[in-house]
């Protein structure tokens, strides 16, 4: 059921106003002006009825015990023509009008899940599994395809997409059906450190306009500080148990110093640092 959403209707030179094209230019592209008309009014009847979507998926995924952090947005009428016109170069053979639209854009919903460290994301994964049917298979895009959470991403059916610019998540497109009409919705898992590189990256890169080559090389070192900064991350962790168990040895079989050496070692990190750290080890273990 529709909820009221907005009751003025716009009219097609509203939208070739907001758009900054001509009736002609569109056809040139193989759309008509009339039916992104048609798809703007009717999606602004639905904006209240998807953002009620939003809010049901945002508090279902804070339930996940991994899950840090959980936003959503709304895509904005606007944005979702200038999506239809830009996808429309890319299949020149969809023909999305106000009856199908629906049924193509998955992101009408976008929802995004952070977490703290890398490995948490396959627990919210297999919950997002569990909860939702999806559209399709979900993708994993990765910045090297040799490394091991790569391969861990195959071996559990993800489509595994190896992205040059350093960008690292997984996308799940779920289906939606709180009433009879079904609705697509995004969601994107990612690491607190992998959302702000990727909102800096596109706020330089999105909608309108690429980054040069000097901006280009900035953004792929940012995402290389990023993951480097993830993984200490992650060793942080593993190190901060490792020490629980070694501190409370009759709760837990007893660690011993060389595992408690092999995480520093793993970091990261540059020589120096790392015999600071041993040091420091050396210090809190007594060897």
């Amino acid at each position: 059921m529709r909820s009221a959403g907005r009751s003025h209707k716009a009219a097609v030179p509203f939208i070739l106003a907001q758009l900054q094209v001509s009736e002609d230019e569109l056809r040139a592209q193989g759309l008509e002006a009339k039916t992104l008309t048609a798809i703007y009014n009717d999606y602004t009847n639905r904006l209240q009825e998807l953002e009620d979507i939003a809010q049901l998926v945002t508090t279902t995924l804070r339930r996940q015990q991994d899950a840090h952090a959980v936003r959503h947005r709304v895509k904005e009428p606007l944005h979702l023509l200038k999506k239809i016109i830009r996808k429309k170069k890319e299949y020149p053979d969809r023909h999305l009008d106000v009856h199908n639209y629906l049924e193509y854009i998955n992101d009408l919903v976008g929802v995004r899940t952070l977490h703290l460290y890398k490995e948490a994301c396959h627990s919210i994964g297999e919950y997002i599994q569990q909860v939702w049917e999806l559209k399709r298979t979900p993708y994993a895009y990765v910045s090297n395809e040799q490394a091991t959470r790569t391969r861990l991403f195959a071996a559990s059916q993800y489509n595994v997409i190896v992205n040059d610019r350093g960008y690292e998540a997984q996308h799940f497109i779920l289906k939606v059906k709180p009433n009879r009409q079904q609705y697509l919705v995004e969601v994107q898992v990612k690491t607190l450190l992998e959302e702000g590189w990727s909102e800096i990256d596109h706020c330089i890169r999105y909608p309108d306009h690429e980054p040069n080559e000097l901006l280009n090389r900035l953004l792929w070192l940012l995402g290389q500080f990023t993951m480097k900064a993830d993984a200490v991350a992650s060793q942080i962790q593993a190190l901060a148990e490792e020490l629980h168990k070694y501190n409370h040895p009759q709760a837990q079989p007893e660690v011993t110093v060389a595992q408690l050496r092999s995480h520093i070692e793993a970091l990261p990190i540059d020589e120096q640092e790392k015999q600071y750290l041993y040091a420091c080890l050396a210090k809190q273990t007594g060897t």
